[in-house]
């Protein structure tokens, strides 16, 4: 039997480390030894974080570079997006054996890390000592249009439009219109229309120029994408549902439905939502349809704990879906 899989977790205040936290408490290979954080520092983790079984662990502050002296087998990243890319040299320190999952943009587009989109790059996470995490709107969008890539028109003739809506939490802690109750009430925000980091990332991915327009409403956590794009021939709702059935039916976080999901659905969920699949009877092979995931977890959280499973699954013998399902 291996020993517990040694873990850390380095920017623990915000949402998405509170995720990892529980996730990992939960999770019967891991032991978590670590987390940092300069808000919390000297504070019982299971002060501030509901539930946590461990009595003893604080939150600390810690040089990084006492990092690479703790023989970690997995250092979770979850810091803002520009404080990653800073150290460079200390992911390369770090013991040769410690898996690190950077949760931020800062590696996605860095062809040395593995993007870590566990349903579609499971291969290449098999061993990875670098994870890029995927972003939660970018996970939305690329799952929803996966299936479509080979139906898809050309981008000269048609761009797939993505139309998302994603609750307060996913602007973060630091204060700002985004996360303010009080601006969001009644209220809906529109940001970033152009050049949006996740924008970048899904057509990186794919290899297929997507639009995406943001906005942020007052629910604290989820996110509802609406897709349209047009098909290279005329196919029915039903097809097209079908389609997306018969491509993630191994994988269990992706449900497939008929009804447009909703928010309310996934939050608190590990699962990601699609349907809604509408074909226009005036304009053959143009399509509509919608999906709904939770952007803390199966957008951030859950799958950074997938990427770890898969890329230690021969060292500590993890399965694809362990402390999730």
């Amino acid at each position: 039997m291996p020993e517990l899989i040694k873990a850390a977790i380095l920017g623990a205040r915000g949402y998405v480390g509170v995720e990892l936290i529980q996730l990992l408490d939960a999770h019967p290979k891991v032991q978590l030894t670590a987390v940092y954080s300069r808000s919390y520092a000297g504070q019982p983790v299971h002060q501030v974080v509901q539930g946590y079984s461990d009595q003893q662990l604080i939150y600390e502050t810690g040089d990084f570079n006492q990092l690479a002296e703790q023989s970690l087998d997995v250092l979770f990243v979850a810091l803002p997006d520009g404080l990653a890319v800073r150290h460079q040299k200390l992911w390369q320190q770090m013991a040769p054996d410690t898996l690190i999952i950077d949760l931020s943009a800062d590696h996605r587009f860095d062809d040395g890390w593995v993007y870590g989109q566990p349903e579609t790059n499971q291969a290449a996470l098999s061993g990875a000592r670098l994870i890029a995490n995927p972003g939660c709107y970018a996970t939305g969008m690329q799952l929803g249009l996966k299936p479509l890539l080979s139906y898809l028109l050309p981008a000269d003739l048609d761009v797939p439009t993505a139309f998302g809506v994603s609750g307060y939490s996913g602007a973060g802690t630091t204060p700002s219109d985004k996360n303010n109750p009080q601006r969001l009430a009644d209220n809906l925000l529109a940001y970033k229309p152009t050049d949006h980091t996740h924008e970048r990332e899904v057509s990186h991915v794919l290899e297929h120029t997507i639009r995406f327009m943001p906005h942020v409403a007052a629910h604290f956590r989820g996110i509802h994408l609406t897709l349209s794009g047009k098909l290279n021939l005329s196919l029915s709702a039903n097809e097209v549902r079908k389609l997306f059935i018969n491509h993630y039916q191994e994988h269990p976080l992706i449900q497939v439905e008929r009804a447009a999901p909703e928010i309310q659905q996934v939050a608190n969920s590990h699962d990601l939502i699609i349907g809604g699949f509408a074909c226009s009877t005036s304009e053959p092979g143009h399509l509509v349809w919608n999906v709904c995931l939770d952007n803390l977890l199966k957008g951030a959280a859950t799958q950074a704990v997938q990427n770890m499973n898969l890329a230690l699954a021969v060292s500590h013998q993890t399965k694809a879906y362990e402390g999730i399902l």
